[in-house]
This record gives C-alpha cells, sequence and structure tokens, in this order.
C-alpha cells in the first residue's frame, strides 16, 4: 500500500489536516507524505523563504518528530497534490478546507476530490478538535468520524 499524502500551508485548516494525517498513517502502517506546493513562478529568494516556512510547517504539522516525508512543488495545489499522488501510488490524500460552513469544501479540496487517483479525506474546520493534545490514538479514529471529516472514495470510479 502507498503512502498518506497530505496537503500542508499556513493555515489552520492545513494543520488539522496534518493531524489527522498522522492518525490515519499511524493506525493503517502507511508512510506518511506532507507536500507543500508554492505558486508556479517562484524565484528562488521565495524558495528560499519558503524553506523558513517550511520548518514552521514541520513543527505544526508534526508537533514532535513523525517521521513523515516532505516534498516541495510549485503549480497549483491541486495539480501538484494529485501528481504527487499519482506517482507515490498513494492510498490516500488527505487536505483540509476552509470553506463555507453549508459545503465542506473549499476549492482546493473539491479540484483533489474529483480527480484523485486515491481515496480522499477533506478535514473541515474544528474537525481535528478531539485529536488537538492528545496522545490517545486508540480510539482517535472514532472521534474523527463524530467531528464530521468527510471521506470521499474514487477509487472505484471509471477511468
Amino acid at each position: 500500500m502507498g503512502p498518506v499524502i497530505c496537503g500542508v500551508d499556513e493555515s489552520e485548516a492545513a494543520r488539522g489536516a496534518a493531524r489527522v494525517a498522522r492518525v490515519l498513517s499511524n493506525k493503517l502502517g502507511l508512510d506518511l507524505v506532507f507536500v507543500r506546493v508554492l505558486a508556479g513562478g517562484s524565484s528562488a529568494e521565495r524558495i528560499d523563504t519558503s524553506a523558513e516556512r517550511l520548518e514552521h510547517l514541520r513543527g505544526a504539522a508534526c508537533e514532535a518528530d513523525c517521521g513523515a516525508d516532505w516534498i516541495v512543488e510549485t503549480g497549483h495545489p491541486a495539480d501538484r497534490l494529485v501528481a504527487v499522488a499519482a506517482k507515490a501510488g498513494a492510498t490516500m490524500i488527505v487536505v483540509g478546507s476552509d470553506g463555507p460552513r453549508w459545503s465542506s469544501l473549499g476549492s482546493i479540496s473539491a479540484d483533489v476530490s474529483k480527480r484523485a487517483p486515491c481515496p480522499v479525506v477533506v478535514v473541515p474546520p474544528g474537525a481535528d478538535a478531539a485529536l488537538r493534545n492528545s496522545n490517545d490514538s486508540a480510539g482517535s479514529l472514532d472521534r474523527l468520524a463524530l467531528r464530521g471529516v468527510a471521506r470521499f472514495d474514487l477509487a472505484s470510479r471509471a477511468a
């Protein structure tokens, strides 16, 4: 089975997605890969600045050394997440969403969900609350289900 791919940026939604991705990868015994996507046409200076932000993101995503791999890509976030997942043979993609309350999907999460080569877990705002400062992973998935984590299984769709 392939890794869990998790898209991250500086948003609180991404931090929530990272928490969920950590629990899922641990529970399923899968590798975890965080993907940070920079806007297309990034200059060397912008990439250097992003390296500093990547260190900050590592701390926010893992809160300790979680053994995850990190990939920095350039381009459109949905395009790059789908491409990385396809190349890695990902088991699932985890993304956060800042979408409106009536919809659990933001534009990136909706785009990834439509085109992903594997199931996509969209973590709506606050869905990871049960995981914050929690060391108990035994019941974490059950608590997440009660908090509204949306799952989209697109693996069975015809190509």
